[in-house]
């Protein structure tokens, strides 16, 4: 098991992952300096651009809580360097994980820092890599015909629109739940109670002034999870 921690947290990779993050930051600043130049041309003026900026990071904080979350997830288990390249560059915090569970199950050892093995790790990598980049060549081909669908639907009846990607959403949640949760009681526990704790969230944003509660229902639900784990692990072991 040290071993594999080492590998996985090993000088080299995090390096590799640290190269990569600073050229996609580069990136991100050049193209900054030239919006900030051509806002500049068309008339905005100074203090409008900063108080786009501050609102702009305002609003990229909150999707970035659970974001941050689930890297704190997945370091025990995967190192830094794989959760911190998969969701500061391209990939789903949400699916990186699925993923990454699934691609260890496969190979027959659980998703935890005391059950990963060199192989599980190398198959989590290779499921979560290409796991998000084979969508982009599908969306090129299948993109089109599906929103020819979704309209002639919308033009019908738009609520089915709804119905649909709630199905696939359940789907997909109903899975993953299913599978953690056979694995014992404190899973089941923590699924069930999250579950709950995001419907009362749900709830709570429908009063007017508790709308917010709607953004942070996730990182919230993730935290009570968190929480509720902590709680019931000394008791059932």
């Amino acid at each position: 098991m040290d071993d594999y921690i080492s590998l996985v947290n090993s000088g080299i990779l995090n390096l590799f992952v640290g190269v990569i993050l600073l050229l996609v930051t580069i990136v991100c600043i050049i193209f900054l300096r030239k919006g900030w130049s051509q806002a500049k041309t068309l008339g905005v003026t100074q203090a409008e651009l900063k108080k786009i900026v501050v609102n702009s990071v305002g609003i990229s904080l909150v999707p970035s809580i659970p974001i941050v979350l689930s890297v704190m997830v997945m370091v025990p288990v995967l190192g830094v360097a794989l959760p911190w390249l998969r969701t500061s560059v391209i990939g789903s915090a949400n699916n990186e994980l699925i993923a990454a569970t699934m691609a260890a199950e496969a190979t027959g050892v659980e998703f935890s820092a005391n059950g990963m093995t060199m192989p599980a790790w190398i198959n989590a990598a290779w499921a979560m890599t290409l796991g998000c980049s084979i969508a982009l060549p599908i969306v090129l081909v299948v993109l089109k015909p599906v929103c020819r669908t979704y309209d002639t639907f919308r033009q019908k009846d738009s609520r089915w629109i709804g119905i649909f990607s709630l199905c696939a959403l359940i789907t997909v949640i109903a899975a993953f739940s299913v599978s953690n949760a056979i694995k014992g009681a404190m899973p089941t526990i923590v699924i069930v109670s999250c579950f709950v704790f995001s419907y009362i969230c749900t709830l709570v944003a429908k009063n007017p002034k508790l709308k917010w509660m709607k953004d942070y229902s996730f990182p919230l639900t993730i935290l009570f999870g968190l929480v509720v784990s902590l709680v019931v692990s000394p008791i059932i072991s």
